[in-house]
């Protein structure tokens, strides 16, 4: 009897303790983010789903759609759009008076002319990093802001009228911007224009040996004057527009038999799907091409041996859940038109096994006291992207080139700690749409 009861005992004193460590966070005693577990994440979830934001599973794991529906809570109530809730967000989700979420069809969360706040500040970052936006991110819905989301809702197909709604942030947030008519412009384009279709039209004149410059986004003098040229050689209006005649010479729709017959066997750039299909246990050179191509935007991490392994597989798996596409990891026509919106002509591979056709990139770390050409091509990315002042690629990374590196870390969710290593470098590539930095 003793024996049982002591058992008895231990089994009330361990269930005890348990409970009192499922217990030992509340809601506001510590910051939550990504990763993290325990009773305060089940209290933020059940008050998530209160107001509306949060439809998962209520069970104390704080994923991505809890990390979702955070950052929507964050964004309707006028928050640092974070993902993480930190006291305050916490205080604003624990009161009664946080903003319910939108959940009927016919209401549209709209960010104007006149908005403020940090809802406004992701929008002028996305703007940005697809081109439209060249100002500061200050969270002000300006004359600047409202011409940038109206030269994007032109190139995206949609209705323009300036307003940041559902349609217009949707297809921005997923990145349409870069895939809208297979990423050919549908607008009208001409000096002063900046946009990713303007990136396009550059890339295209710069295969065609019209343009020098590196694709920016942005038409100036030199992208006007390239245009000029082309017209001239193709018998076109010579105003330096890219208008229906000039797009139509730009991207020649084929109709020739022999001709398609003749390009399906050696590709062109006006007919990007003639790669077979690759997928998961594929090998070989066109495994190392599309491997180059996730590289470029972003999406794989280490080197291109041009085997199809799993870590190839994942990167394909978000490259498509990024465009909408199906989420098989093969990459077919469709995958192939997306991964060549990438700029790879700056990667340089090296051969590793001839036999397998393999490659490899690798990225130098630039840090403090860092020198030479490629911490000034940094310093030019992060101008380009407003982060350091004009003026300020000297090729010597300094305080001015930490701490740029610093703000751009923090607001593309890195670690922050004013370092451009590979994730750096990658992100910046993503960012600027070009294989910027090697």
């Amino acid at each position: 009897m003793k024996k049982i009861f002591s058992m008895m005992l231990i089994l009330a004193m361990m269930v005890s303790i348990c409970g009192a460590a499922l217990a030992a966070y509340t809601l506001g005693d510590r910051t939550l983010s990504k990763g993290m577990s325990g009773q305060d994440v089940l209290e933020a979830q059940q008050r998530l789903q209160t107001y509306s934001y949060y439809t998962g599973t209520i069970d104390g794991n704080y994923g991505n759609v809890t990390y979702k529906a955070v950052r929507n809570f964050q964004e309707r109530n006028g928050l640092p759009v974070t993902g993480i809730i930190d006291p305050t967000t916490a205080a604003v989700l624990m009161s009664d008076t946080a903003v319910h979420a939108l959940v009927s069809t016919s209401t549209t969360y709209v960010l104007a002319y006149g908005a403020t706040g940090e809802a406004v500040k992701e929008l002028q970052r996305q703007l940005r990093e697809t081109y439209y936006y060249s100002g500061t991110i200050s969270g002000n819905y300006d004359t600047s802001v409202l011409t940038a989301v109206k030269a994007f809702q032109a190139s995206a197909g949609l209705t323009v009228d300036g307003k940041a709604g559902e349609k217009t942030k949707s297809a921005l947030y997923n990145r349409t911007a870069a895939i809208f008519n297979g990423g050919i412009p549908v607008r009208q384009l001409s000096s002063g224009s900046r946009g990713y279709d303007v990136y396009v039209l550059q890339q295209r004149l710069l295969d065609l040996n019209y343009l020098t410059i590196v694709p920016t986004g942005f038409m100036a003098t030199a992208t006007v004057s390239a245009l000029r040229y082309f017209q001239l050689d193709n018998a076109l209006t010579v105003n330096g527009t890219l208008d229906t005649n000039t797009r139509r010479a730009l991207w020649p729709t084929t109709t020739q038999q022999a001709l398609e017959e003749a390009q399906a066997a050696t590709g062109t750039v006006d007919d990007p799907y003639t790669e077979p299909t690759i997928r998961f246990g594929s090998h070989g050179s066109n495994v190392v091409t599309a491997q180059m191509y996730l590289k470029a935007g972003g999406y794989l991490l280490g080197s291109a041996d041009g085997i199809f392994g799993n870590a190839t597989l994942n990167a394909v798996k978000r490259l498509q859940g990024d465009y909408a596409l199906n989420k098989d990891g093969v990459v077919g026509p469709a995958t192939w038109a997306i991964l060549k919106l990438f700029n790879i002509g700056n990667l340089e591979p090296t051969v590793v096994d001839v036999t397998e056709e393999a490659a490899t990139v690798t990225t130098t770390k630039l840090q403090r006291g860092s020198r030479g050409s490629l911490v000034t091509k940094l310093q030019q990315a992060l101008i380009q992207l407003g982060y350091l002042p004009v003026g300020e690629d000297d090729g010597v990374f300094g305080l001015k080139t930490y701490n740029a590196v610093r703000d751009f870390q923090s607001a593309n969710g890195l670690s922050v700690d004013g370092i451009a290593g590979t994730r750096t470098m990658v992100k910046l590539n993503e960012v600027l749409g070009i294989q910027f930095i090697p």
